[in-house]
């Protein structure tokens, strides 16, 4: 224990009780005497806890410029202990795990072995594992960004494991053990997924998965559900009666109830999966099971199927090549790098996309299509919407149809595909008539268009 030495002795005034005081440690070495450390030391209170300090200087004055500065630190509630100096990065990691057990976070999932883990964390933990906290500076962060865009990690991917980081430094700051929270620089994110399963790729899985899978893909193609939603379902949540789902709160994304209907093909193949759960494993509770038991991660069989079947592929993330169906990748295995792949293309969430696709081409207001498919905001219903060729190709043909019925030829197309000899013929050109049918534009002039209210029917050339 150190002992203070009254300032008197250094010729200094004393400091107001309750102020704090500055001291020389004192210690003893292995032959039992009593020394005094060179460096002088400080001591103060936060709501009665004593705090101690080194200056690390054997000067006063350095050590009394140190004890002013806690103590206006203090005052203004921006202190923060000194330990936070020590503070590592497995520490904050033991924040954020902490946060999301309280929190009871779906995304805090468990191993087999059932250790918890969240994805994206172990990108971090392979970068900053041994890092103090005060050292993941913002240029430390780019280091991170860099190493993982050097193996072609998607931006999106990058930009997940930096807000789990940000999140661990908030949760320090907001528990007052970091006085500062360094800037996180995200990334542009242009890979907003698009994809979505037409009925003969649907086909095409149903027939490759495997049976203990293929209700499960019905499920999801039918009804839009999340996979979290499908895989934990139980018979006692169907009422075959009245054809629907009932979703219990805190099951869902967004922990609110909802019903899904239930009608033609996806009820006739629940009612067969009821049959085969009564005669295979009638104690599994569980509508999709696996060996009497309920179906875990099946993301290895997804992609292989998928790949086999030409609607993925794996590529090399060191070489960026893609790989023969499942194999790995045959160059980069000889130089001895490590067999790493990344898999693009279809993903089980593409269902989901389908089915609120499917939703809206077959005429079901918005409104109850974003309840079916638990979609809260119009924003991000919208942008799972969405519109491919064959749907612009109507819209096309519809409009055509609608100018055609609504105003025949009067647009003056006819006149245009008699061809350019009858025009040449009748002293007339696009450059003509058609001209002041434009409002005189002249196509290197964009500053002479006109507004459309200007016109007038009778200005349209006439149909020869």
């Amino acid at each position: 224990m150190g002992t203070t030495t009254e300032t008197k002795e250094t010729g200094q005034s004393k400091r107001d009780p309750g102020r704090g005081s500055i001291y020389k440690q004192k210690y003893r070495t292995s032959d039992g005497e009593l020394q005094e450390s060179r460096f002088w030391s400080i001591k103060y209170y936060k709501h009665g806890v004593p705090f101690r300090e080194n200056s690390h200087s054997q000067k006063w004055g350095v050590a009394e410029r140190l004890l002013r500065k806690r103590l206006g630190e203090i005052d203004a509630g921006v202190f923060v202990p000194p330990a936070a100096e020590r503070l590592l990065y497995k520490d904050l990691r033991v924040a954020l795990f902490a946060d999301y057990r309280a929190n009871v976070r779906k995304s805090l999932l468990k191993h087999a072995d059932g250790t918890e883990y969240i994805c994206g964390v172990s990108a971090l933990d392979d970068f900053f594992a041994g890092d103090r906290a005060a050292e993941v500076t913002t240029p430390r962060i780019r280091e991170f960004i860099a190493k993982l865009q050097r193996q072609r990690s998607p931006n999106a991917t990058i930009n997940r494991s930096l807000a789990l980081l940000r999140r661990m430094f908030r949760l320090a700051f907001e528990d007052g053990s970091l006085r500062v929270v360094p800037h996180f620089p995200m990334l542009k994110e242009s890979n907003v997924r698009k994809g979505f399963v037409v009925h003969d790729q649907y086909s095409l899985l149903r027939d490759a998965l495997p049976d203990y899978l293929k209700p499960v893909l019905s499920m999801g193609y039918y009804t839009g559900m999340r996979q979290g939603e499908i895989l934990p379902l139980r018979w006692d949540q169907v009422n075959f009666r009245d054809g629907q789902v009932l979703l219990d709160p805190g099951t869902t994304k967004n922990d609110e109830p909802r019903i899904v209907p239930l009608t033609g093909d996806l009820l006739a193949i629940l009612e067969m999966q009821f049959d085969r759960h009564k005669l295979e494993c009638p104690q599994c509770p569980f509508i999709f099971f696996y060996r009497g038991r309920k179906i875990g991660v099946f993301r290895k069989v997804w992609r292989n199927t998928c790949v086999r079947l030409g609607l993925a592929r794996f590529v090399c993330v060191h070489c960026g090549k893609s790989t023969v169906g499942t194999k790995q990748c045959a160059p980069c295995s000889k130089l001895g790098k490590q067999n790493k792949r990344r898999y693009e293309g279809l993903l089980f969430h593409d269902l989901r996309r389908t089915g609120v696709r499917n939703l809206v081409r077959a005429g079901v207001p918005e409104r109850v299509a974003m309840d079916v498919s638990g979609h809260k905001t119009r924003a991000v219903f919208d942008r799972y919407n969405i519109v491919n060729e064959r749907d612009l190709r109507d819209a096309a043909q519809k409009l055509s149809r609608y100018l055609s019925a609504e105003f025949g030829h009067s647009s003056g197309i006819g006149a245009i595909r008699k061809g350019k000899s009858e025009l040449e013929e009748n002293g007339k050109s696009f450059s003509g008539k058609a001209k002041d049918w434009l409002g005189g534009l002249d196509s290197n002039q964009d500053s002479q268009i006109q507004s459309l209210e200007s016109y007038q029917l009778d200005d349209l050339p006439k149909p020869a």
